[in-house]
């Protein structure tokens, strides 16, 4: 009887550890899922120009089926390597294949403008190499604003094989017109003027304080000015087009504030080369593509497939 009694309390201890043991398991967390694999790894780099000049960038690397192409990012006036949709772009480069490095000018931010237009030139080959000492013999340059003329001098100057396409995002056209628009020719020769009277002076280091409208004021030396917007600019991007053998696309929003929808169209039409240039505008975006990122890049990538796939 007291074997019985035994079996029968041991067999409801069991029973009541197994029952603790089910609420304890139900209670506790869900162990968390796998972390789904990196798309990409982040990068941060810093290249000397070949004049000695330190650029700070990102490169974004995909992780998987990595293609002979990337993507050189190269920003407008005043930004920088990590603004607007450069990351959302990057990261979604890398889930094609495409590496992506984003770097800074030396003119990049809101500092005193000291350096030259032509410089750039310089940067954007100091991010070329970087890219190709990586494994990518191939490029995609893209310009975003200002980096629209950046990109189309640098493919105009050097003539680059290696450049398989460009891409031009809300490109502000040609600057010294830029400013007629915002502030009527008066005001806007009566500035080139003063800083081509500092440069006869000898004095085109000196700065001068500017109305840039809507991007606020800045300082600019002299040379600076004269580089970007003077008789013997070389950035205008009408001239430099011309000179492109490399498939261009254009993408334009008609809600951007800082450009002239039309511009873009004058822009295509200026490639006289016989290379394949494409427009696309979007109804509703803005000078950034803020909240179009997706969008952008869809297109950029569909685009890539067709002229360098």
């Amino acid at each position: 009887m007291r074997r019985s009694i035994k079996r029968v309390a041991i067999s409801a201890a069991s029973l009541l550890l197994c029952g603790v043991a089910m609420w304890a398991a139900l209670r506790a967390p869900p162990l968390p899922a796998p972390a789904p694999e990196a798309a990409c790894s982040v990068e941060q780099v810093r290249l000397h120009t070949g004049d000695g000049v330190l650029l700070d960038g990102i490169l974004y690397r995909p992780a998987a089926n990595p293609r002979s192409a990337a993507f050189l990012l190269v920003h407008g006036f005043g930004a920088n390597y990590y603004e607007a949709y450069f990351p959302a772009l990057a990261r979604a480069a890398a889930a094609q294949g495409y590496a992506s490095l984003a770097l800074n000018m030396r003119d990049h931010d809101s500092g005193p403008k000291i350096s030259d237009f032509r410089d750039n030139q310089t940067d954007i080959a100091a991010g070329l190499a970087h890219l190709r000492s990586l494994g990518y013999p191939k490029a995609v340059l893209l310009g975003q604003s200002m980096g629209t003329n950046r990109v189309l001098y640098y493919h105009a100057a050097t003539r680059d094989s290696g450049i398989v396409a460009v891409v031009l995002v809300s490109g502000p056209g040609n600057l010294f017109e830029w400013n007629v628009r915002q502030f009527g020719r008066k005001e806007a020769q009566a500035t080139l003027d003063e800083a081509l009277a500092l440069q006869a002076a000898g004095h085109e280091q000196q700065l001068m304080l500017i109305n840039l409208g809507p991007l606020g004021k800045g300082l600019y030396t002299a040379r600076y000015l004269l580089s970007l917007r003077g008789p013997d600019s070389r950035s205008d991007p009408y001239q430099n087009i011309r000179k492109v053998t490399s498939p261009v696309l254009i993408l334009q929003g008609k809600a951007d504030r800082l450009v002239e929808p039309g511009i873009a169209e004058r822009l295509r039409r200026a490639a006289t080369t016989g290379a394949r240039v494409d427009l696309i505008y979007f109804d509703d975006a803005d000078h950034y593509f803020t909240k179009q990122e997706a969008r952008l890049g869809e297109h950029i990538f569909g685009w890539l497939k067709e002229v360098a796939p």
